[in-house]
């Protein structure tokens, strides 16, 4: 029995070491779970980033194929105004004739539609200001106009042979007003107009664009035989009165409105009971979108016609 009994081992649990092992178990489940919960969260948080950057550029893409952008800050276009107004150049426009001509294009919808008639020294401040929007500039002289747009790829320009003179500006517009139901009418397709005072000869696209802005720079008017600035004023009230779009009106400046062309040439086919303001040397009209059978360019001036031209929307 003594023998039997020296050869019995006895083993005991101790219960510390009982403990001991669940405390690790329990360390080892919190350190799994703890970095189980920081991989889904870092999982959760990439994927929304990634969502996030493809929404950034999904919305980057839809802005630049849709042209909204934000319009220029109004610091950056004082800035612009103020050194343009301050150019060496003897035939820069003042401060206050550009002013008016910036607030039409900050105000126009976007994508604004700006024709200009004439190179000058603010060619490249009108370029600017209509931020996003369509410019085009109409030049007389072909070899500056060629070479400017080398200078400048950016800019679009068209050259155009004028066939008028200053010394003919009484007899052209007495032609205009005989010819008002027919060739020179208000509202018209100029591409396949023989009016005198009509530009015909532009790329066909500027004819199908409604313009919400024009101005009338050029060309020159320094002289009898210079061309004048008859064509641009007769074409812009035509281009603004035959509109196919929304918009019923047509901002049109007049520059240099002082000389006695611009100033007839207005009173006839722009029309002083369209006239927003005149500041200085420039003119500014509002032209409202015209019924196709209209005949009357001004509609407080007698017509040969018994027809009386009814803007739209009035």
């Amino acid at each position: 029995m003594k023998n039997n009994n020296s050869n019995t081992k006895l083993i005991l649990l101790h219960p510390y070491i009982q403990k001991q092992g669940s405390s690790n178990k329990l360390w080892l489940l919190a350190f799994i779970s703890f970095f189980t919960i920081a991989f889904l969260l870092t999982l959760v948080y990439t994927r929304d980033l990634i969502t996030g950057k493809t929404a950034t550029t999904a919305t980057i893409t839809v802005v630049a194929g849709g042209g909204v952008t934000a319009p220029l800050p109004t610091s950056v276009v004082n800035t612009l105004l103020h050194y343009a107004s301050k150019s060496n150049d003897s035939y820069h426009m003042l401060y206050s004739e550009l002013k008016p001509i910036s607030d039409v294009l900050r105000k126009c919808s976007s994508p604004c539609n700006f024709l200009v008639f004439g190179l000058t020294p603010e060619t490249l401040l009108w370029k600017s200001l209509n931020h996003n929007g369509r410019t085009v500039f109409i030049e007389e002289n072909r070899y500056y106009a060629a070479y400017y747009e080398e200078l400048h790829p950016e800019i679009d320009v068209f050259d155009v042979q004028y066939t008028t003179k200053m010394s003919e500006t009484k007899e052209l517009i007495a032609s205009a007003k005989e010819q008002i139901h027919n060739e020179c009418r208000p509202v018209q397709n100029l591409l396949f107009s023989e009016c005198k005072l009509g530009i015909n000869d532009l790329p066909n696209h500027v004819y199908e664009v409604d313009w919400d802005v024009i101005l009338i720079d050029g060309p020159r008017g320094d002289g009898p035989e210079s061309p004048g600035r008859m064509q641009p004023i007769f074409t812009a009230g035509v281009l603004a009165r035959s509109k196919k779009g929304s918009n019923l009106k047509t901002h049109i400046f007049v520059h240099d409105y002082y000389r006695d062309e611009e100033h007839i040439s207005g009173d006839e086919f722009l029309c002083r009971e369209n006239m927003v303001e005149r500041n200085d040397t420039l003119a500014h009209f509002m032209v409202e979108r015209m019924e196709e059978n209209s005949f009357q360019y001004c509609r407080n001036k007698n017509s040969s016609s018994s027809s009386t031209a009814k803007p739209s929307g009035s």
